[in-house]
């Protein structure tokens, strides 16, 4: 390859416009498990349930920023972040579903995976490129992931 990195970006997730009706069902749903909280005599969790709540209609309606994607020979770089190919231990591009997406298993416990969006035109490019420095393994996007997408989180 001619260059020595990949450089491209894209949005930090996809922004869903919310109808009126999304707001009114998470706020029925926050309510009845805010109250069935209190009932059980659990207030604690109930002002967790509240916050959180809370802290999830502001993420809502944030707009994304642009995140800046490179693929180097230390490793992958996510905006200013860099993750060294010794903390990686496998990558999947998934073209199958939707949008291309560049999935990373880490060497963590906790957030072993990281999902990246790839331009459709680039996935050949990507993949080539670290198929240098790690090994290819199918891999797929975890469940709490999809399920968040498919609630419009």
């Amino acid at each position: 390859m001619e260059d020595s990195s990949l450089k491209w970006q894209a949005p930090e997730y996809h922004h869903y416009q919310r109808s009126a009706d999304w707001f009114w069902a998470v706020g029925i749903i926050i309510v009845c498990v805010v109250v069935l909280a209190f009932i059980f005599d659990n207030a604690l969790f109930g002002i967790l349930i509240l916050l959180s709540a809370v802290v999830l209609i502001f993420y809502t309606l944030r707009i994304p920023q642009d995140v800046q994607y490179e693929i180097n020979e230390r490793g992958i770089i996510i905006n200013q972040d860099l993750h060294p190919y010794l903390t990686i231990e496998a990558f999947w591009l998934e073209t199958r579903l939707g949008e291309p997406k560049l999935i990373l298993h880490l060497k963590k416990a906790v957030l072993p995976f990281i999902i990246i969006p790839v331009h459709e035109d680039s996935v050949n490019d990507v993949s080539s490129y670290l198929k240098n420095f790690l090994e290819e393994k199918e891999l797929t996007e975890p469940a709490s992931h999809k399920i968040m997408e498919y609630l419009g989180f």
